[in-house]
C-alpha cells in the first residue's frame, strides 16, 4: 500500500491569518478525536494542506498549538460570562450570553469534545486546562450566579452556585461532545442549524424556569 502524499500549501492571497486559522481548525478537530498524544504535527500539517516546516512558521511546537486552540476556543466564553457577571440587568443580558455561547461553540464544535477527552483520559494537559481555562470560565459564571443568589433573584442559595454552574456546563458542552451519540439516539443531527437554534431556545427557557422567584432571564 502506497503512503499518502503530503499536501503542500498552494500560494494564497488570503495571508498568514487565514493559514493560522486553518491550522487551528484542523488541530482542534484532531486533538478532539485523537487526543494530544495521539496527534502529530505532521497529521495537522497534512490536514491543513501544509508541510510540517511551513506549520512551524506559525507555531513553535505542538504544545504552543494546543494552547492556541484552547485560547481561541475558551477565551471568548470567559469574556461573555464576564459580561454576565458585570451586568446589572441579567434579564436582558442572560439570553444574549446564552445565544453567544451556543453560536461560538457551533463554530468550534470540536472544542467540547477536546475538553471531555482530556478530562476522561486524565491527559497531560488536564491540570493546565483546568487552571488556565476552565477555572476562569467557571469563576465568571459562579460570580454571576452568586450575585443573583444574594439578591434572591435566582431562587438558589449561594452554596448551590457551583452545582448549578456545573450542571449548566454539562448541558451546554454535552450537547456538542455527545453529538454523535445524540444523533443515533434521536435520529437528528444535534449540530444542524435547526437543532442548535432549538437547543438555544430551550436553554433560555430553562434559565427562566430555574429562576423560581419569579424573575426571569428570558422572554415569555
Amino acid at each position: 500500500m502506497s503512503s499518502p502524499e503530503i499536501a503542500v500549501e498552494e500560494p494564497s492571497t488570503r495571508g498568514p491569518q487565514h493559514t493560522r486559522d486553518r491550522i487551528l481548525d484542523e488541530a482542534e478537530a484532531l486533538f478532539a478525536h485523537k487526543g494530544f498524544a495521539g496527534t502529530s504535527v505532521r497529521d495537522i500539517a497534512n490536514r491543513a494542506g501544509l508541510t510540517p516546516a511551513s506549520l512551524y512558521n506559525h507555531f513553535s511546537n505542538k504544545d504552543a498549538l494546543y494552547r492556541a486552540v484552547l485560547e481561541r476556543g475558551v477565551q471568548p466564553l470567559i469574556e461573555r460570562l464576564g459580561d454576565l457577571a458585570s451586568s446589572e440587568d441579567i434579564d436582558v443580558v442572560g439570553p444574549i450570553v446564552i445565544e453567544g455561547i451556543m453560536a461560538h461553540l457551533a463554530e468550534h464544535s470540536h472544542l467540547p469534545r477536546l475538553i471531555a477527552l482530556e478530562a476522561a483520559t486524565g491527559g497531560e494537559h488536564l491540570n493546565e486546562l483546568s487552571r488556565n481555562w476552565i477555572r476562569p470560565l467557571t469563576d465568571q459564571a459562579i460570580a454571576a450566579f452568586k450575585d443573583e443568589s444574594k439578591s434572591g433573584a435566582s431562587g438558589w442559595s449561594v452554596e448551590e452556585a457551583p452545582l448549578a454552574i456545573s450542571a449548566w456546563m454539562q448541558m451546554i458542552f454535552g450537547h456538542f461532545s455527545m453529538a454523535p451519540l445524540l444523533h443515533e439516539v434521536l435520529g437528528r443531527d444535534p449540530l444542524s442549524k435547526e437543532c442548535l437554534e432549538e437547543q438555544t431556545r430551550f436553554l433560555i427557557k430553562l434559565a427562566r424556569v430555574m429562576s423560581i422567584s419569579g424573575k426571569s432571564i428570558g422572554p415569555e
